[in-house]
């Protein structure tokens, strides 16, 4: 898999956001998320390099708002996810201020933080 380079703090979301994959919207769940990237689990397998929009809705932390990530990884591992759910990561692509500035309060804030 490779080691682990996240390059900015990352905080717990636990929130349902809409995926656009493959000319579909899937419900995806955010485990976790940072200024650059985002940990999500899927319904279905993504190719390495995959496009994907992501629409989080409006909450305590972010405004509604799309993002652009590419898949960096994806895999599934049923000790830690149901069947036929799949763990991705992703890496966000120029994010917009809007979005920048809600990861950056949750992370920073009050918001959960996850460890490492």
């Amino acid at each position: 898999m490779g080691s682990d380079q996240k390059g900015f703090p990352r905080s717990l979301a636990d929130r349902v956001v809409k995926a656009r994959v493959k000319d579909q919207w899937v419900d995806c769940k955010v485990i976790d998320l940072s200024v650059e990237g985002v940990s999500l689990e899927v319904p279905q397998p993504l190719e390495m390099g995959e496009l994907a929009t992501i629409e989080m809705e409006h909450s305590k932390w972010m405004k509604k708002n799309q993002v652009q990530a590419e898949v960096l990884r994806c895999d599934s591992n049923p000790e830690e996810t149901e069947p036929g759910i799949f763990r991705v990561v992703a890496r966000l692509i120029e994010p917009n201020d809007e979005y920048r500035m809600g990861a950056q309060n949750l992370v920073q804030g009050d918001g959960p933080k996850k460890d490492s």
